[in-house]
């Protein structure tokens, strides 16, 4: 299966939430998780590499094996669709974390197997993102509003859409600290409340809820 994290803003979160769940996919599922990061030299996620070499774009090269996801970090899209079918072979969820580009949005979106929309509760994001709502296709699209402080209320945002928001994310203290760990949430606080949001990122994959609320047993 093949997921991508995209936006027309940078900051949302889309890579705090791509790498937490490829890792609690592989700590609650044992899934090989690759995640493959289109801002180059500019990714956050370069902490991981621990000052190593950069690795080039083709992506089935170079990868690098950390003890919660593969990473692969490039800053182009100069690569087949024989080259991705090459890794799906291996991996169980291949990754996307996408630049704010409309040109690598599009082309991802389509190969995507689901295109989780992260949007922040700001009108500027909001419109932003509406316009690019309108040229992907809304069947693979879950909006996914992150960083949310109730400053804009849902109804109005799923008005924006016309669509209902798949998952609401609220500022949660483990979800900003995270990158100071040198790892992700659930492979040093498996008690933390963001895995309860990562849980139901997950359910799109995995069709299970692990994180369940007692209404969710109840109602079951």
């Amino acid at each position: 299966m093949i997921v991508s994290f995209i936006s027309l803003k940078g900051g949302v979160g889309k890579t705090t939430l791509a790498n937490n769940l490829a890792a609690y996919l592989k700590k609650e599922y044992n899934y090989k998780v690759l995640i493959i990061n289109t801002n180059g030299i500019y990714s956050s996620n370069l902490i991981f590499l621990n000052n190593e070499k950069f690795f080039g774009n083709k992506i089935y090269e170079g990868i690098k094996i950390l003890p919660y996801f593969h990473l692969k970090i490039i800053d182009n899209l100069d690569f087949s669709i024989n080259d991705l079918n090459y890794l799906k072979r291996y991996y169980d969820v291949i990754i996307f974390d996408v630049l704010p580009n409309i040109n690598y949005i599009l082309n991802i979106e389509k190969i995507s197997d689901i295109n989780f929309l992260v949007i922040n509760p700001d009108f500027y994001p909001l419109y932003v993102n509406k316009k690019l709502y309108d040229l992907l296709d809304k069947n693979k699209v879950k909006i996914v509003e992150n960083k949310y402080d109730k400053s804009i209320e849902i109804d109005f945002i799923e008005d924006v859409f016309n669509k209902e928001v798949y998952t609401v994310i609220p500022i949660v203290k483990d979800f900003i600290n995270y990158q100071l760990q040198y790892q992700p949430i659930a492979f040093y606080n498996e008690k933390s409340i963001a895995l309860k949001y990562i849980d139901e990122l997950a359910y799109c994959l995995t069709g299970n809820k692990k994180k369940r609320s007692i209404l969710d047993i109840i109602f079951r």
